[in-house]
Parts: structure tokens; C-alpha cells; sequence
């Protein structure tokens, strides 16, 4: 049985807090991912083991949803990835963009090669990282609008941006991540936007970077297209794609 897929509307307040306190798993447990960790830098020599935030405490009411986080590593969080079941997993919390034209699709992408998840179908987002902290309060919007623009070429204060707000809350699922999932309206045509996207990848090609998205995909945001998506689409989802997509047709 799949794991359940919690998706709600965002309340009206969230808040990601940043707990300094050092965080220590048992010896017994990093030495377990220092060996996956080796394991892994021998297929992919670009891994980097930078800063991640686990969840440690989470308060919710029907108005608001503050979240507690603590520093870790990205050792951790690959492990998660890999173990599902194991012991002292990394609980994230993510930002994502749900982009819709103005012929109502929407736009997700397919992970390059190179990164952790090859191939999977997701949102433009990301982890929190320092630089989205003012303070001990990490600043949601500006870490998704950093995503955007760094994964898609797009910017929340382009003129052809005409909404931009959180939309839903996701929890539970494979890993048990959460998510602040926002909604970015454009005033661009499928056509327009993927032209955009690829001139994007194209320029970091150029630069000698490596796109986050090998390709960009659009969906028609209707019952019919939905549904068949979901069931004809081999390809692997992070496993908020098909309940987000879903939850857009029962509006």
C-alpha cells in the first residue's frame, strides 16, 4: 500500500523557526551514514555534504502551523531517502511552485542525471538553507522565489507574474516531509513559458552549469488530462505530483 498523502489548503500564518541547539545522533547511526555516504561519492563525485533542517516539533491550529527546526546534514537526509524505515530519519520541510499559465496548465519538471533523484517529476523548490533565515525565522517566500528563479528563469515580481501565494500544505507520505506549496500565476501560454524555460537551461548550459531540470512538462488542468497523467505516466513522482494535481480539478 502507498503511503497517505496529506494535502490541505495553507493556513493563514506559517512559521519555520530555527532551533540553534546542537543536534547529536548516536555514533552508531552517523557511522551507518558515513558508509552509505562513501558508497554514494563513488557514483556521483558532486555530491557536497552541506547544511539540512529536520523537523523536531510541529504546532497546528486551524489558523496557523508553526514548525521547529535544528541543523543537520545532507549524509542524513540522503540515508532517509534511501531507508524509508530507518531509525532517526530527516524530517524536511521544502518550499515548491505550482506554475499555471493562462491557458490553464500547469508546470512541473524531470530531475537531471546529476542530482539525487534522477528522472523523478516534481515542482520547481528546494530545501531551506541559512540564507533564507532573517533571524531565527526563515523567510518562506524569498527561499521559493530563489528556487524559481534558479530552476526556471522566473521571477514572482516579473510583470508577467499576476499571483503569487502559499496554497497548500502537504505531510505525511514516503518520507513523511512536509511542504509549503506555493501557486505562481503567469501571464504566459504553455508555448511562451516552455520557449522560456528552455532559453533558461540553454543559458546555464552556456555558463557551464548544470540545469536542476532536464526537461519541463505541462499539464491541462482538467479532469480528463489529470487523470490520465497519473495513470499512464510511468515515470517516478515525488509523491505530492498526482494529490496536488488532483486536488487542482476538485476546485
Amino acid at each position: 500500500m502507498k503511503p497517505i498523502v496529506i494535502i490541505e489548503q495553507a493556513p493563514t500564518r506559517v512559521t519555520v523557526k530555527y532551533d540553534p541547539t546542537p543536534f547529536h545522533l548516536p555514533k552508531s547511526i552517523q557511522e551507518r551514514h558515513q558508509l552509505f555516504w562513501e558508497q554514494l561519492k563513488k557514483n556521483n563525485k558532486q555530491f557536497r555534504n552541506g547544511e539540512v533542517f529536520t523537523i523536531t516539533d510541529i504546532n497546528k491550529t486551524s489558523d496557523e502551523l508553526q514548525i521547529k527546526v535544528v541543523k543537520t546534514d545532507y549524509k542524513h537526509f540522503l540515508y532517509t531517502l534511501h531507508h524509508a524505515d530507518c531509525t532517526y530519519p530527516c524530517r524536511v520541510i521544502f518550499t515548491c511552485m505550482a506554475v499555471i499559465t493562462n491557458d490553464h496548465h500547469i508546470a512541473f519538471g524531470r530531475m537531471n542525471q546529476h542530482t539525487s533523484t534522477p528522472g523523478r517529476l516534481q515542482f520547481t523548490g528546494g530545501g531551506l538553507d541559512e540564507t533564507d533565515l532573517d533571524g531565527f525565522v526563515f523567510n518562506l517566500e524569498r527561499s521559493i522565489a530563489k528556487e524559481l528563479e534558479e530552476e526556471m528563469g522566473l521571477s514572482v515580481d516579473s510583470p508577467f507574474s499576476k499571483s503569487f501565494k502559499p496554497k497548500f500544505i502537504k505531510n505525511k507520505g514516503t518520507y513523511d516531509f512536509w511542504a509549503i506549496m506555493f501557486e505562481l500565476k503567469v501571464d504566459y501560454s504553455m508555448k511562451e513559458l516552455q520557449a522560456l524555460f528552455q532559453h533558461h537551461n540553454e543559458s546555464l548550459l552556456e555558463k557551464g552549469e548544470q540545469p536542476e531540470f532536464d526537461e519541463f512538462l505541462f499539464i491541462k488542468l482538467n479532469k480528463e488530462s489529470v487523470q490520465s497523467f497519473i495513470q499512464n505516466d510511468p515515470s517516478l513522482k515525488e509523491d505530492y505530483l498526482g494529490p496536488i494535481l488532483l486536488k487542482y480539478i476538485e476546485d
